[in-house]
């Protein structure tokens, strides 16, 4: 039988970005088959918006994100390939997907799994409060009886594993819950927002949300604290909030200049801006 193939495949080749892998946000994983079948899989599946292909091995990831919204998890790697779904006709799907070699047989086999025993091809995204993809590992997936590694933000308590596992009826099982410990409340230009402030703030060797929450509820002071800068180590603690502090409120950014000390990863502050958090 002669199959016509009528799909523009030019434009998918030429965006196709070679040597890269958007990492750690899998739906599934395939072995054994083609590029274009990597990307039928990709269009046959709702919540696919990306694949990584590895040539040598013919091995197929398909992702539930691209590469423009995570770009820290798009990283350079050898005998890689990424596509995403809108790079590619959707004809495809037709007469395309048949050519002269018969689709693999893993492949056939995937398929029937889903298509006869279930419909439901994933978990879906977790979507709990205060949850974290941080701790996400290269292998993790949320298609069918897969896994994957979920922890809490900061300034969330964690209680459980960070195992979510993925069931056949779609349903993630889990026992992780996020209770959040404090908040931010906004950014002051005076300390003395603060009323219960101890004179001097105190200087941290490492400072940061978590450092300067914990330092203070050592101290018995488990209602307020604040971040400042002085070579971003200023941490201060406080029992009360000013009734006349929207005078001194200013806008978030002016507590967004300045790293924390030995924490390269968050700000503290600015020069005449600290930031203010309440416990929960």
């Amino acid at each position: 039988m002669i199959y016509f193939c009528r799909a523009d495949l030019k434009r998918g080749y030429s965006l196709l970005q070679r040597g890269h892998r958007l990492e750690k946000r899998m739906i599934t994983n395939l072995g054994g088959i083609s590029f274009l079948d990597c990307v039928e899989e990709c269009l046959r599946t709702t919540r696919c918006l990306s694949v990584n292909y590895f040539q040598p091995a013919h091995f197929c990831e398909v992702n539930f994100e691209k590469k423009e919204s995570l770009p820290q998890l798009y990283l350079e790697n050898v005998g890689w390939y990424y596509s995403e779904r809108d790079d590619w006709d959707k004809a495809i799907l037709g007469p395309c997907s048949k050519p002269a070699q018969t689709r693999t047989a893993i492949l056939m086999k995937t398929r029937q799994i889903h298509f006869i025993q279930s419909h439901v091809l994933d978990c879906g995204i977790p979507m709990n409060e205060g949850i974290s993809f941080e701790n996400v590992r290269d292998d993790d997936a949320i298609g069918i009886n897969r896994k994957m590694h979920i922890t809490c933000l900061e300034g969330y308590e964690r209680w459980g594993s960070e195992w979510f596992v993925c069931q056949p009826n779609g349903r993630w099982k889990f026992d992780l819950k996020c209770n959040k410990i404090y908040e931010s409340i906004g950014c002051y230009g005076d300390p003395r927002v603060l009323e219960s402030l101890e004179l001097e703030p105190h200087h941290l060797d490492r400072n940061g949300r978590n450092h300067c929450a914990k330092y203070c509820s050592t101290r018995g002071i488990s209602q307020y604290f604040g971040l400042k800068v002085f070579a971003g180590n200023e941490c201060f603690c406080g029992n009360g909030i000013s009734e006349n502090r929207s005078t001194q409120q200013l806008t978030p950014d002016k507590c967004n200049v300045t790293l924390c000390y030995n924490n390269p990863e968050e700000m503290c502050g600015g020069m005449q801006a600290i930031e203010i958090f309440s416990f929960n």
